[in-house]
């Protein structure tokens, strides 16, 4: 059991990398929708699937990991992509403050990831646990994880108003 739980471990760490540019997509292909422009994102939605067909032949030699890694790289091209479709109509670019927002949260994020790894059971010990001790546990690790990543996300001078601000 161990050794699959371990196995499984490598394909989220893998598709783990994509997890920014998986969210990336969801909020760039809205300012395509704002402007009735649903092709678009079709078109590179297709550019990308199409990349990951070849990105996973590539990755043949790394078994079920190298789907992940393929996954999360077409993810990355096809949020590129979107991105540079805005820039290039003039909708968005990349402002230095959104770069100075954006290190704040990574770094709250990396902050949050620290935390929770300090204290996380070994994997043995979670196979020890009993169900409800595994429940509480997870409970206690989320709040931490809240706790660490808003104060912060408070400590680098993150507020409200600038969750809600325009770039």
């Amino acid at each position: 059991m161990l050794n699959d739980v371990h196995a499984a471990s490598y394909s989220l760490w893998a598709f783990n990398a994509g997890l920014l540019s998986f969210m990336l997509i969801k909020i760039l292909a809205n300012g395509y929708y704002a402007r009735q422009d649903t092709k678009t994102p079709v078109k590179i939605g297709i550019i990308a699937m199409v990349s990951n067909m070849g990105f996973n032949l590539l990755a043949i030699p790394f078994s079920y990991v190298g789907l992940a890694i393929a996954s999360a790289m077409s993810a990355t091209l096809n949020a590129y992509l979107l991105y540079r479709g805005l820039a290039k109509a003039d909708v968005y670019h990349f402002s230095r403050k959104s770069a100075v927002f954006f290190v704040k949260v990574l770094l709250a994020a990396i902050a949050m990831g620290a935390a929770v790894w300090y204290y996380v059971p070994e994997i043995n010990q979670w196979a020890k646990m009993d169900f409800f001790m595994r429940v509480y546990w997870l409970v206690w690790l989320i709040v931490l994880a809240a706790i660490v990543y808003g104060a912060t996300l408070i400590l680098l001078g993150v507020r409200k108003h600038h969750l809600l601000t325009k770039n």
